[in-house]
């Protein structure tokens, strides 16, 4: 049984169903729960069910929640009595009597302290000691008096520093060769330790290869009795020789190190792997032990070249030689490269370019000195009359007019222009270097007769997208195919191609459609979306009676009678979509389990879906198709384009009700099934005998064999050509949540509920319902949460 939950705060008192769950708490503006103190628009933390069990979670760290005095990181199970306060100024009290629960939000008021009472009179250990003692009169001679009181005085002062020290041990590693302590008093040594008195010390040590410490340290009764110090190792310092002697950079473990002021590396005690780099020079590797401890090691490495000798000539001679962007020389040349793949560029004014990529060898020497240059193009400007016409060059395709063409220089070329309709056309040309020469040929014409006639007889004719006067005529038309366009007002536009032949005439007759007649046409029955989603055709037939009569049993005060009518013909989905389906586009979607049965089958309906990620997944599955997307992200949440296209969608409030109770009827249904309530035979998947020791209201004596969601398809159709519309799961439909009362008379078209709201229409029954209200098709309900009984199936408009 489902449990009543009563809030109250500073907007009142108010009820809610436990389907309303998850609740937000917080601030004013967002929250389902305004807890004082909390800062407007600020979602302080959520109550939410596990298993039909409540709990308690944070929203984040930005406000924090205590359960019962104690901080809440994660979450917390509520059971009655419970109190949570929330940030510094609000409380939220949790009480449970049978099936309702009391959740009150109030502000916070800390438990009164009670100072510390006192003893009048009392007298303090500070005026005990400041009491001072009865004098005694000298008894003996001053001299003698004033060594005896020295004495003692000195014995006291050590009695006091005995009783006021600290024994400290103090050990640093590795041995220094000198240590000290400084402070107020120097320490006295005692079975290997330091009698300090409270205060501040500064701890100095030495010792060879490693760095000096200078430490402060607190001494204190309460403190630790041992100060324990690490000396740090110096690094050692690598004096790097080179031959030849040129700058270099060092990496040790694949780090660059620098070179102190004295010219040496200061490298960590261990093995590592030493890397130096010299530009125009193989780079040299090696493993080295560092002694560490601030002692100089000695390397010496001998540098081999990184580059190779290039000897490079051509014919004819002073061609400029480029690497990348370099100029490096005229040919002949001699010059160095540097190892690897090198690119270089040969150019000389009237002659082709010539490109050598050359693999370089350092130490390898290169020799290239018969290089011949080619003589350059010349270039073709080439046009036609008409223009568009393949051109061949010595029987190799170079494209279409109007053409530019780079062909070699000083010998003759075979060019042949070639357009459908038209006599080809051939010429010889030879061409000069870095020469420009313009030709333009004109092409013949061959014309073939087609005789073209159109029902109405006044359609109009266009002719390769000009218009050609009446549609029936006699046309003399080059021998290319054309494209022939008959249109009229209220008519579907016709093409149809016709190539015209000069040895024998033709005829083309139409008979044009009226615009309604082709889209009818055009329109296909059935669709097939991404993932095997199938879509019906559904045309609506005038306008029908949303709601129900007052008198119907089981209706509700948000079942107003309202005159709808759908004037655009849409596509709506067979079934719901289902679990393997929505993971095409969310591959982590778990839809779980629900009193005890499994949700999650590939088969079965996807639940636990808010209607933000329903719509995503219209969006995911517009995109796929190439489709304009319905839904557009504001802030959070999704919301739809005005006006709505022919994406996909969630059916509309109407169109789901036009279906499930109309379509293909004489008169509205009911119930998804014939005759009244209770059903006599199985006709879906609603709450049964199988879930009735869980679900106070279930169909008496109705067993559909699922205890929870059924596989899409497992019952008849209803009405005809969809699936499960009335029961398995409960469905979202892209209406926003309204009440419509006092409608009645009053048509409305095409309507797509409220632009804004907190809630979405949810419509049909599911395996979680089994009394006559809510098994009705007209029942209303909505929601803002996803739910385990709560799916949704996908449509978009035809056209």
């Amino acid at each position: 049984m489902s449990r009543v939950y009563y809030l109250r705060d500073a907007n009142g008192d108010r009820q809610v169903a436990e389907s309303a769950l998850p609740l937000q708490f917080g601030g004013e503006g967002r929250c389902d729960l305004v807890v004082p103190g909390i800062e407007s628009g600020t979602v302080a933390g959520y109550i939410a069910l596990a298993d039909g069990h409540p709990y308690l979670q944070p929203a984040g760290d930005d406000v924090r929640l205590y359960h019962n005095h104690e901080r809440v990181e994660g979450s917390r199970w509520l059971k009655s009595g419970d109190r949570v306060q929330v940030g510094e100024s609000g409380t939220l009290l949790w009480q449970v009597r049978g099936d309702q629960v009391f959740v009150t939000a109030e502000r916070f008021v800390p438990p009164s302290a009670t100072p510390p009472g006192s003893t009048a009179g009392a007298r303090s250990p500070q005026a005990e000691l400041l009491t001072p003692a009865a004098a005694s009169p000298p008894t003996v001679h001053r001299g003698r008096r004033h060594l005896v009181a020295g004495l003692l005085t000195t014995l006291a002062l050590v009695a006091l520093f005995v009783l006021l020290a600290v024994p400290v041990t103090l050990v640093i590693e590795p041995a220094p060769e000198a240590r000290d302590v400084d402070g107020l008093l120097p320490g006295v040594p005692l079975a290997g330790r330091l009698l300090l008195l409270p205060g501040d010390y500064r701890v100095t040590a030495r010792r060879a290869g490693y760095r000096d410490l200078d430490a402060r340290v607190a001494v204190s009764r309460d403190g630790p009795r041992e100060l324990r110090f690490a000396l740090e190792e110096l690094p050692g310092r690598l004096a790097v020789t080179l031959e030849p002697d040129v700058p270099y950079t060092l990496l040790v473990d694949g780090e660059a190190v620098a070179a102190g002021p004295d010219g040496r590396h200061a490298v960590q005690r261990g093995r590592h792997a030493l890397r130096v780099e010299s530009e125009r020079y193989l780079p040299i590797e090696a493993e080295v032990d560092v002694v560490g401890l601030d002692e100089v090691q000695p390397l010496a490495f001998t540098l081999q070249p990184a580059w190779a000798e290039l000897r490079l000539d051509s014919r004819p001679q002073g061609a400029r030689v480029m690497l990348r962007d370099a100029f490096l020389g005229t040919t002949p040349l001699e010059t160095e490269l540097m190892q690897g793949t090198r690119t270089l560029l040969l150019e000389l004014p009237g002659y082709k370019r010539v490109q050598l990529d050359l693999p370089v060898e350092a130490g390898k020497a290169l020799v290239l000195d018969d290089i011949v240059l080619p003589p350059a193009d010349g270039v073709l400007e080439l046009d036609s009359i008409p223009s568009g016409a393949t051109v061949t060059v010595d029987q190799v395709y170079r494209g279409t007019t109007p053409l530019r063409l780079e062909l070699a220089s000083g010998r003759p070329h075979r060019l042949r222009l070639a357009l459908p309709g038209h006599r080809a056309v051939e010429r010889d040309v030879e061409l000069e270097a870095e020469q420009t020469t313009e030709l333009r040929l004109k092409l013949s014409a061959l014309l073939g007769t087609v005789f073209v006639s159109a029902t109405p007889a006044d359609a109009e004719l266009w002719i390769d997208g000009k218009q050609a006067g009446r549609a029936t005529q006699r046309l003399r038309l080059a021998t290319r195919e054309h494209i022939l366009e008959f249109r009229r007002d209220g008519y579907a536009t016709q093409r149809v191609k016709v190539t015209p032949n000069a040895a024998a005439s033709q005829r083309v007759d139409v008979t044009l459609q009226t615009t309604a007649a082709a889209a009818e046409a055009a329109t296909p029955a059935t669709l097939s979306a991404t993932g095997g989603i199938r879509l019906r055709l559904v045309r609506p037939g005038g306008p029908f009676r949303m709601g129900a009569s007052r008198r119907e049993a089981g209706r509700r005060a948000n079942e107003s009678a309202r005159l709808v009518e759908l004037t655009r013909p849409f596509y709506l989905g067979v079934t719901e979509v289902t679990n393997a389906q929505f993971r095409r586009f969310d591959g982590s979607h778990d839809s779980g389990r629900g009193e005890g049965a499994v949700l999650n089958a590939d088969d079965q309906p996807v639940v636990r879906v808010d209607w933000d990620a329903a719509a995503r997944f219209c969006n995911w599955l517009s995109r796929q198709e190439g489709l304009p997307e319905a839904y557009v992200q504001q802030g959070e949440r999704m919301v739809a384009v005005t006006p709505l296209n022919t994406g996909y969608r969630l059916p509309t409030e109407a169109e789901w009700a036009y279906v499930a109770r109309v379509h293909g009827r004489e008169t509205p249904s009911r119930y998804p099934w014939d005759g009244g309530y209770p059903p006599v035979a199985v006709s879906g998947n609603y709450a049964d005998v199988r879930i009735r020791d869980t679900l106070a209201d279930t169909v008496p004596g109705y067993d559909d064999g699922y205890r929870g969601a059924a596989p899409i398809g497992s019952f008849a159709p209803w009405p005809e050509g969809f699936v499960d519309l009335g029961g398995n799961v409960a469905e979202w439909v892209h209406d926003h949540y309204a009440v419509y009362p006092g409608v009645a008379g009053q048509r409305v078209t095409d309507p797509v509920g409220p632009a804004y709201g907190e809630h979405h229409v949810v419509r049909g029954a599911s395996w979680r319902f089994g009394s006559i209200t809510e098994l009705r098709l007209s029942y209303r309900d909505y929601s803002r949460a996803a739910r385990d009984d709560l799916g949704f199936r996908v449509a978009r408009y035809a056209r």
